[in-house]
């Protein structure tokens, strides 16, 4: 929150997101409030920021998964309108299933769900649904900016040994 402040970024959100700043101490609540930006709808400040470029915006990081294989958030020059920032996780949620309590089937339920994860099963099927909706989309963001990190080792200099 610290780095988007600093750069003056106005923050946009819907007042149903209120509820995830209202844990914080008091100065970290009054500096929200300060660079905050009233939205009518998500669908404004969405647009605000990916065409206008004048606020940040609050997205799960689902749904911005989903819009980036859709196509929503990659231009017409397979360029993307929005990023997001390294370790910039404001509020943090979980898939919840709802069970009567005492439920007999509990245990089971619980066992086959901790496999699936450890499995890998979810992820696989995160990422196999994303990867089809990246082809659906026929639009894939190819950009690779040079001032982002770049993992450089030996074996990319294999060739370069090789010539010499």
């Amino acid at each position: 929150m610290e780095e988007l402040f600093a750069s003056g970024i106005k923050l946009a959100y819907t007042p149903g997101h209120n509820f995830i700043f209202e844990n914080g101490d008091e100065t970290e609540k009054s500096i929200v409030q300060r660079n905050r930006v009233n939205c009518p709808s998500f669908q404004v400040c969405e647009n605000w920021a990916k065409y206008q470029k004048n606020v940040s915006i609050l997205v799960v990081d689902k749904a911005a998964e989903d819009k980036y294989a859709r196509g929503d958030y990659v231009g017409e020059n397979s360029e993307h309108l929005l990023c997001k920032l390294e370790d910039g996780v404001v509020f943090t949620t979980g898939l919840t299933m709802v069970m009567f309590h005492g439920d007999p089937l509990m245990g089971r339920v619980t066992e086959i769900i901790d496999r699936v994860v450890e499995a890998g099963l979810y992820s696989y099927w995160i990422s196999f649904n994303m990867n089809r909706r990246r082809i659906l989309s026929r639009t894939i963001a190819i950009v690779h900016p040079l001032d982002g990190y770049y993992s450089f080792n030996l074996y990319h200099m294999q060739p370069a040994f090789y010539l010499l």
